[in-house]
C-alpha cells in the first residue's frame, strides 16, 4: 500500500513538473515572438526616420534656390503689372 502511494506521488509530481515546463516554454516562446516583433518595428521606424531626415536635408539644401526663384517670379510679375 505504501509503495502505491509513493508511485502515485512521483507520477503526480512528474505530471505537475511537466505542466509547469509546458507553461514556461509557452511563455518564453510568446516573449521571443514579442521581442522579434519589437525589433522588426524598431528597424522599420529607423528606416523611415532615415528617409525623413534625408528628405528634410534635401529640402533644406534646395530652399535658398526655391526662395530666389519665388522672389524673381514675384519681381517679374510686379514689373509686368507696373508696365501694363
Amino acid at each position: 500500500m505504501n509503495n502505491k502511494k509513493l508511485v502515485i506521488g512521483f507520477a503526480a509530481a512528474a505530471a505537475a513538473l511537466a505542466a509547469v515546463g509546458i507553461l514556461l516554454s509557452r511563455q518564453r516562446a510568446s516573449k521571443r515572438r514579442y521581442e522579434e516583433q519589437v525589433e522588426e518595428a524598431k528597424e522599420h521606424f529607423k528606416g523611415k526616420l532615415h528617409d525623413l531626415q534625408r528628405k528634410a536635408k534635401k529640402q533644406y539644401k534646395n530652399s535658398p534656390d526655391e526662395t530666389k526663384d519665388a522672389i524673381a517670379g514675384a519681381k517679374s510679375r510686379a514689373g509686368k503689372t507696373a508696365n501694363a
